[in-house]
């Protein structure tokens, strides 16, 4: 499900599974309850259970809580050197790399692609072991989402085609929304209420995904960034226009705010799977017109502009 926008000479795809992974978490794509073992258990115990659920690595925990992971590396070195009837919990890889269960799929990807792992052991917020996630379970995540999208739109569609009047020349209609920063719990709210406002006027997917994107990316940065300011979306009859301004700082260095990976983003930011240094490159590549004006000590405004008129040509 992926649709080609060609504007001059440039082709851009935004396809709906490139939408999910940054709505959905880690927790909708994890397997939930976990096979684990004590650290009592022998390291014989666990290649038993590897064997029964094949499995590659098995978590070591306590009361719920995560001590270690047994991978099949460790079983091959018990049996290697004769403690394959020992304790796990002396032959364990100890403070295993983990995620967050409320990381977005993207930043899972990441992870998956930085430590090239099979599996990573998932905690919740007061760092009890909730779930494994591999990168197939993300695929099949993706996959189910993907049909019930598939679904929604086709039954969505086919009301709206009753509704469609001769006044195809689309309404004004404005979309606002106050951001508070550190709010990362909201991130991606106005997106999500934008896509739908452009569904409902039969708004070309392409263009409702690329509109999205701007104001998610938009909404993250001022939530990360500053200390609060306010989204408009405006739809008009040929063209979406999204402003993002905020209070302050300001951006002290534009160029290289553009350039891809680059971020200020803190610790806390990072830690709940924001800040990878692609928001303003992405609502670039995203958008039609793109303007950055900032002022330090006074705050930024960005002007994005998704044009539907060539939307309609490109079909």
């Amino acid at each position: 499900m992926t649709e080609t926008l060609v504007i001059g000479n440039e082709k851009r795809r935004i396809s709906v599974a490139q939408m999910l992974v940054y709505e959905l978490r880690v927790r909708n794509a994890m397997t939930k309850e976990p096979v684990t073992a004590r650290p009592t258990d022998t390291m014989r115990t666990i290649q038993h259970l590897m064997k029964t659920h094949r499995f590659s690595g098995v978590p070591i925990t306590r009361d719920g809580s995560l001590l270690g992971i047994v991978t099949i590396e460790d079983i091959i070195n018990a049996l290697d050197k004769g403690h394959i009837n020992e304790p796990a919990e002396r032959w364990m890889a100890r403070d295993p790399v983990t995620l967050r269960d409320h990381y977005s799929l993207v930043r899972a990807v990441a992870e998956f692609d930085r430590y090239g792992f099979g599996r990573f052991p998932v905690l919740d917020g007061t760092d009890k072991l909730v779930g494994i996630i591999t990168r197939g379970d993300i695929t099949n995540c993706l996959v189910h989402h993907l049909e019930k999208r598939a679904e929604e739109a086709v039954a969505h569609e086919a009301a709206l085609v009753a509704e469609r009047a001769a006044d195809e020349k689309a309404r004004r209609m404005v979309v606002r929304s106050q951001i508070k920063s550190g709010d990362f719990d909201s991130a991606g709210k106005i997106s999500q209420r934008m896509r739908q406002v452009l569904r409902e006027r039969g708004i070309d997917p392409d263009v409702r995904r690329r509109a999205a994107v701007i104001a998610y990316e938009a909404e993250t940065n001022i939530i990360i960034h500053t200390i609060g300011g306010q989204i408009t979306a405006t739809i008009l009859p040929d063209k979406v226009v999204i402003d993002a301004i905020d209070e302050g700082p300001g951006i002290e260095n534009v160029d290289l705010a553009m350039r891809e990976g680059w971020s200020t983003a803190g610790p806390l930011a990072r830690e709940l799977g924001f800040g990878a240094g692609m928001g303003l490159p992405n609502m670039k590549r995203c958008a039609d017109v793109f303007e950055i004006n900032t002022e330090m000590g006074r705050g930024t405004h960005i002007h994005a502009e998704v044009l539907l008129e060539k939307a309609r040509m490109a079909k």
